[in-house]
């Protein structure tokens, strides 16, 4: 039997025992715990004690329960040091990623861990996803408690790529959120929660918002080779258009075109509003009609996505959707934690709702905030992913 200490709840000793061995590797991921009933024996204690001891262990993310097989360490439990990964391609493209990556190291920070970045930086496509392989087999090797990745875009099979290292982490037992981009579920079964901004209905919210501003021929400019979510963005903008084919409603162009666009708006039905992939693609865009001499929003309006600091510093200000960056950080770390802790959840799709901000460049005279979170039921949707 084990030696008692006194003063110390017999709890409370046998969730600091439990902790000590943890810590010390006794109980890899694949090896359950000792039984209610060996415990019992161990320390000389009733049923009801083991149980408040465990439960004490299971709000700490340290163990979770297998319905079966018994009770296991969840990877909080078995990581050597308090890392989390983070793979962040676009960390250096634009405002919107630093964002989210300081609050992410904010709340990891209040639970005792910290993010390691892996770098992903290489000037061409190929290479970045060279290096998201690379990262994730050495964030393997460092026993990371958990991975946060935004998956590349811009890449020759941008879905295979991200199926590969989703598969490394599962293969390892290490959680995994993705963020901004899901990857195609048609791809195969994976174990991995998303986080994003419900792309469909910030689309849909945007056209909407032209039609009531007046607008009859509304347009979308899309990029070539853009990632899905843009499709997402693309086709909740069709959904209230009517009468309009898709190949007339889709403009695919840079936005630097010239070229291109001075044809369209010489027509006597040219786009009387333009709903832009991005505000990026919105700025460049603006400077494009510039030289054409069409004027916003008295010829054309004018819309984008994310909500930058360019966006609202255009001329006129740019009426957009903004990337709620602290709700994606935060939702995103609280579904890695809860994945840590309980390894088995199912797949989620976690969608957040994302303001329109109503600017000049709509016609919309003094800024204002369009509320969508009646259309979607509320701040956050969650959906668990069928196999």
């Amino acid at each position: 039997m084990e030696k008692q200490s006194a003063g110390v709840a017999k709890y409370r000793q046998i969730s600091i025992w439990l902790q000590k061995r943890l810590r010390e590797g006794a109980y890899p991921l694949d090896v359950p715990l000792p039984s209610e009933e060996a415990l019992m024996r161990r320390f000389g204690v009733s049923r009801i004690t083991v149980v408040k001891a465990m439960e004490e262990l299971r709000r700490k993310g340290l163990i979770w329960r297998r319905r079966g097989a018994g009770t296991f360490a969840t990877r909080t439990a078995c990581a050597e040091s308090g890392h989390l990964g983070l793979i962040m391609p676009s960390m250096s493209l634009g405002e919107i990623f630093p964002l989210i990556c300081t609050s992410l190291a904010r709340y990891a920070q209040r639970d005792g861990f910290s993010f390691v970045l892996g770098d992903v930086a290489s000037p061409t496509p190929e290479q970045r996803a060279h290096e998201a392989c690379e990262v994730a087999r050495l964030f393997v090797r460092q026993r990371v408690a958990g991975v946060i990745f935004q998956p590349l875009a811009f890449i020759k099979s941008p879905s295979r790529v991200t199926c590969e290292i989703i598969s490394v982490f599962n293969r390892a037992g290490i959680p995994v959120v993705l963020i901004d981009r899901d990857v195609e579920r048609s791809e195969g079964v994976y174990r991995h929660d998303f986080v994003g901004i419900d792309n469909f209905s910030a689309g849909r919210e945007l056209g909407l918002h032209m039609k009531r501003q007046g607008a009859r021929r509304i347009r979308f400019l899309l990029c070539p080779n853009g990632p899905a979510v843009i499709r997402d963005r693309m086709a909740g903008v069709l959904s209230v258009l009517e009468g309009v084919r898709p190949t007339e409603a889709v403009l695919t162009a840079r936005p630097d075109d010239v070229a291109y666009f001075a044809p369209l708006f010489k027509r006597r039905t040219r786009p009387d509003a333009i709903i832009c992939e991005s505000d990026f693609v919105a700025v460049h865009f603006r400077n494009t009609l510039a030289q054409l001499g069409i004027s916003v929003p008295d010829e054309v309006m004018l819309a984008g996505f994310d909500d930058v600091r360019n966006a609202v510093n255009a001329v006129p200000p740019l009426t957009s959707v903004r990337q709620p960056c602290d709700d994606i950080a935060r939702i995103a770390y609280r579904s890695l934690r809860e994945r840590m802790r309980e390894p088995s959840l199912p797949s989620r799709r976690i969608l957040l709702n994302a303001p329109l901000f109503a600017r000049e460049s709509t016609r919309a005279g003094t800024v204002s905030k369009v509320d969508m979170s009646f259309r979607a039921g509320g701040a956050e949707k969650a959906y668990n992913v069928k196999r």
